[in-house]
């Protein structure tokens, strides 16, 4: 799968950014005048209007190459949502989409409660459908009654935090297997301790943004095209490019 590149910063897009949400709708008109409306549920899309400045060589020809390598608007690839959580259920992790282990769950409200009773670290995590290259961040508010220390992994890329009393929020940020098609986000409690977590977020750039729940799977779309044939790239000075660029997924 072909998939729109990171600038080098780590970033899919720079702002201003928009996201434009379009609906089809089927309707049949009766010779008696009644009008039966229904939802298309295939024919929704997604529009996108990515704004660049300052470029470099290298960022512009990678979306150069994009372009040409999909024929303008007649290949698809994938595109990652700037702007969303790509965790699925956040504030619920009895969900399917959330592997727990041996850990015990108690929810207050937003707020989880992992308890380890086991011999060995357990996890909560999830698999999301960003690819090994991209550069991601994830973060999660802890807190523990007790000091103690929390764990978070994407793959072979880990860090540990300590954990007290006070809430903080706590990231990491990085690229996971060069050739994985997935990742893999884990939250790990060692033996014998209980942490509280909240604000479980998955972001495709290095830094994270205020919190935002996350309810069924979304934000990475694998059918997305160039809205048009023509990618107009402009030299600012010597290295430096800006261009405009329409996308459109299929959601």
């Amino acid at each position: 799968m072909i998939w729109f590149p990171q600038l080098a910063g780590g970033s899919v897009a720079q702002f201003p950014l928009e996201r434009m949400r379009r609906w089809r709708a089927i309707s049949n008109e009766l010779e008696s005048g009644e009008r039966i409306s229904l939802p298309d549920s295939g024919g929704g899309s997604i529009g996108w209007r990515l704004s660049y400045q300052d470029l470099t060589d290298v960022e512009a020809g990678l979306l150069q190459t994009l372009f040409r390598d999909c024929g303008g608007k007649c290949g698809m690839f994938a595109f990652v949502d700037p702007m969303a959580n790509l965790l699925g259920w956040s504030e619920d992790l009895t969900k399917p989409d959330w592997q727990r282990g041996q850990l015990q769950l108690a929810a207050n409200a937003r707020v989880w409660t992992l308890t380890n009773p086991s011999s060995g670290a357990q996890a909560v995590s999830q698999s999301v459908g960003v690819p090994g290259g991209y550069v991601s961040c994830f973060s999660v508010w802890v807190r523990s009654v007790a000091p103690g220390l929390v764990t978070l992994r994407r793959d072979s890329l880990n860090q540990t935090y300590p954990a007290g009393p006070v809430w903080t929020r706590i990231r990491l940020s990085g690229t996971g297997l060069s050739l994985a098609t997935q990742s893999n986000y884990l939250v790990e409690v060692p033996a014998g301790r209980a942490i509280e977590i909240s604000g479980l977020q998955v972001e495709a750039q290095p830094w994270s943004s205020q919190y935002k729940t996350a309810r069924a799977p979304r934000g990475i779309y694998p059918e997305t095209w160039f809205a048009s044939d023509e990618l107009k790239v402009t030299s600012v000075g010597p290295g430096r490019f800006s261009c405009q660029i329409d996308l459109i997924s299929k959601t």
